[in-house]
């Protein structure tokens, strides 16, 4: 069984991965700063994963 510190260490590390392949999927920053359709998505991306990871801390305190 793993850890707790070490599992909230992989469940940040891999929303913050899933960020990265999205972020690098939009495409450059030039084409994101262009595009409105992009940026608003990637805000929606961001807000997503930081819900997530409240939730992933928050249920992180209840384990025993």
């Amino acid at each position: 069984m793993l850890e707790k510190e070490l599992i909230l260490i992989v469940i940040l590390g891999l929303l913050l991965l899933f960020y990265f392949v999205i972020r690098f999927g939009a495409g450059k920053k030039e084409t994101i700063s262009k595009s409105k359709e992009v940026s608003r998505y990637l805000i929606g991306v961001r807000a997503l994963i930081s819900i997530l990871a409240l939730v992933g801390v928050i249920l992180w305190f209840f384990m025993e």
